[in-house]
């Protein structure tokens, strides 16, 4: 089964680098192999035409499927050419936030269990270290298990770059030669050189991790865990209103990293009688990792129009900087209105801790682009996120599929077998 799905993209323009992880457990329905977890997706396309890379295939269309964004670029790699491409970089370097210990590491080629532990600090991992840190989850939780793989892809990046690994043709091909039986990339030594190329351009600072997960009070609580009796008894995830709040926030993410840049903070005010609007609508908007630093009702409470307040900015020699912030942009795709550096005298103390303020009207409000939160629909105890259940044991192939960025702003869709 697959072990990690990770969506990868690369913004050569801005420096930028966002990256997606998909939860294993998302329900999929696929009328040709058979509805099931994403994790199953790639094995049972490639039973289904007896073809890894049309098993590969399969999956891409997937998760171009849940993200809504289209897919070019793709590596596959197993366990054994996870753990061999790190030793040949001579290991890498991590920082682990938070000491690991996992009793129930499954220990390779039988049913037992393998102890793992790794205190906090700075290490250095060989290929098998870095496989069960990568891997690790009884103890903490699949998705703090996705910060680790994406933690361990930077740092690969590092090694490579550190090492002139991807800079030079002839370590390129030596590398994919020793690896060719543990790896599959539709990527050519050409483009990993021009990605290697581009690469000692991005710092972490420039690179934007993501996570989809089941929190709703958190950036990417995008899906909840369902009644198991509807699926067979198995524990799966599935969108709460739907895929359309994934791909807003795959859109988000992909298409319009700069936000994640400027990375304002935003006043929501409500200017309806309509009880909740701006709660609610904190609430969506903390899920695509906006921080909402206050929210309530504006004085008048029968505003028409949805307004957008931002301060003037000015440059060094006190002009007028054109534009305005790359934010309201998307902002005024989801949530209709118009946006004004004129601010009421009412509202200039609040714009002292908020970059934009938002007066919530009725023509949004009471129109068909409102955004209702999904999960006031659920039963409460599906809130609990994953990471507080108890997790079922898997099966799992030896195999692991990692990501690497692209070289356009084309998307790169992994996977970990």
């Amino acid at each position: 089964l697959t072990d990690t799905i990770i969506v990868a993209s690369l913004d050569p323009e801005n420096n930028l680098v966002s990256m997606l992880s998909i939860p294993r457990d998302l329900y999929v329905e696929d009328a040709k192999i058979g509805d099931s977890r994403i994790n199953e997706t790639y094995w049972r396309a490639k039973m289904y035409y007896e073809s890894s890379e049309k098993g590969i295939d399969h999956m891409k269309t997937k998760v171009e499927g849940i993200t809504g964004i289209p897919i070019h670029y793709w590596v596959k790699i197993d366990f054994n050419g996870f753990t061999d491409l790190i030793d040949a970089l001579g290991g890498i370097d991590i920082y682990v936030d938070e000491a690991i210990y996992d009793p129930y590491y499954p220990k390779d080629g039988t049913i037992e269990f393998e102890p793992f532990y790794i205190s906090e600090g700075l290490h250095h991992l060989d290929g098998a270290t870095a496989l069960k840190y990568a891997r690790s989850r009884k103890t903490t939780s699949d998705f703090d298990r996705a910060e680790r793989q994406q933690q361990i892809i930077y740092a690969i990046k590092e090694k490579a770059l550190k090492t002139e690994t991807v800079l030079s043709t002839e370590k390129v091909k030596g590398l994919l030669n020793a690896l060719k039986s543990n790896i599959e990339t539709n990527i050519s030594v050409k483009e990993i050189l021009s990605l290697g190329g581009m690469a000692d351009k991005f710092s972490e600072e420039d690179i934007m991790h993501r996570l989809i997960h089941d929190d709703p009070g958190l950036c990417g609580g995008l899906v909840y865990p369902p009644a198991r009796e509807y699926y067979n008894g198995m524990f799966v995830l599935i969108p709460a209103g739907g895929e359309k709040f994934i791909h807003l926030y795959a859109n988000l993410n992909f298409n319009h990293p700069l936000i994640a840049k400027e990375s304002p903070t935003i006043h929501l005010l409500n200017g309806t009688a309509q009880i909740g609007v701006a709660a609610e609508t904190k609430q969506i908007l903390r899920r695509f990792c906006f921080d909402i630093n206050r929210f309530g009702n504006a004085d008048d409470q029968n505003i028409e129009e949805t307004t957008y307040y931002y301060e003037q900015k000015y440059d060094e020699n006190g002009d007028p900087i054109e534009g305005k912030p790359v934010t309201l942009d998307f902002l005024q795709q989801i949530i209709p209105g118009k946006a004004t550096t004129e601010i009421p005298a009412e509202y200039k103390q609040f714009m002292v801790e908020a970059d934009i303020l938002v007066e919530l009207g009725e023509d949004y409000v009471y129109s068909n682009k409102y955004l209702e939160d999904a999960f006031y629909d659920l039963p409460l105890p599906l809130f609990q996120a994953q990471s507080l259940e108890e997790d079922e044991d898997t099966e799992t192939s030896e195999s692991i599929e990692e990501t690497s960025p692209v070289p356009t702003t084309n998307t790169n869709a992994t996977t970990i077998e």
